[in-house]
């Protein structure tokens, strides 16, 4: 029950004050050590970084321009974050070097 509210059986006005609100909080992911990589599927929408780079580099070409695709995920190194599209997340995976974790 809240304040101003009246109690049915009693007929009385509650004086009670809601309860806080508890913060939520993300766990925090721990920090990548050199060598290392972190792939992570995206919630949200964004555009490929290398279609974008692709379509790019085609335009300067005067080359046909190449579709861009959608991120589906991001991959995480200790040099920055690329978000990427599940043909490149593909193709980083099967030539990656580093350590996934």
């Amino acid at each position: 029950m809240t304040a101003g509210q009246l109690d049915l059986l009693t007929g009385a006005v509650a004086e009670q004050r809601p309860a806080p609100v508890a913060p939520v909080r993300r766990a925090v992911k721990p920090r990548l050590e050199p060598g290392q990589v972190r792939y992570a599927t995206l919630g949200g929408q964004r555009d490929c970084d290398d279609c974008w780079h692709d379509q790019a580099a085609a335009h300067d070409a005067g080359k046909p321009v190449p579709v861009r695709r959608r991120a589906t995920g991001s991959r995480e190194t200790t040099g920055g974050k690329a978000y990427l599209c599940e043909l490149y997340k593909l193709n980083r995976q099967a030539t990656d070097r580093e350590e996934q974790v």
